[in-house]
């Protein structure tokens, strides 16, 4: 596993546990989950690049 799905993961983890255990913490969560989301979908796109390039 990439180390942007490692962390991707991580952060979606940590957002959903602090969603659970502090919910006041809303937009913490949110943009904890909206960064690891981000972080799967768009992380691989420096070695895509790289190979068109070559």
């Amino acid at each position: 596993m990439e180390s942007h799905v490692k962390w991707g993961l991580g952060f979606i983890v940590v957002g959903v546990i602090l969603e659970i255990t502090l919910p006041f913490l809303f937009i913490l969560d949110t943009a904890l989950i909206a960064i690891g989301i981000a972080l799967i979908l768009f992380g691989g796109r420096d070695k895509k690049v790289e190979e068109v390039r070559e």
